[in-house]
């Protein structure tokens, strides 16, 4: 482990928690956040199983990890870590899901496999099916 990058990006009173991997751009913790080191945003998978966007959205509200203050990615961005070809889903690998589509917020999902937003219906549109939760490093 590079102990240049250890706990670079980790909230003060994390202690234990450690670099695991590196991915360009992208450091993930033991905790599961992944730093994206350019935007400077955590990102954080929910279960890799299909939901709704009710308990996507409950999912989000109850995350604690790093002391909570999780929302809803934006649809841009979510653009903002598609990348095409990188990966199985055109993103960091970091981020383990096996879905396509990602819940975001106000009327939009994102779409991995096209690299685009498109409408949703709550929770009657499972395209959108996994869950990632945002913030800011601060």
């Amino acid at each position: 482990m590079n102990n240049s990058v250890k706990l670079a990006s980790v909230s003060p009173g994390d202690k234990g928690v450690a670099v695991i991997a590196k991915d360009g751009q992208y450091v993930k913790y033991s905790n599961g956040i992944v730093y994206d080191e350019n935007i400077g945003l955590k990102w954080i998978a929910g279960p890799d199983k299909n939901m709704g966007g009710s308990a996507a959205g409950s999912w989000i509200k109850n995350c604690n990890v790093d002391g909570g203050r999780w929302k809803m990615p934006s649809g841009s961005e979510l653009k903002g870590i598609y990348k095409k070809g990188k990966g199985s889903r055109n993103m960091t690998p970091l981020l383990k899901t096996s879905g396509w589509g990602v819940w975001s917020s106000g009327s939009t999902g994102f779409s991995f496999d096209r690299g685009n937003t498109n409408p949703h219906d709550g929770d009657g549109f499972v395209y959108f099916d996994r869950v990632f939760a945002v913030r800011s490093r601060k």
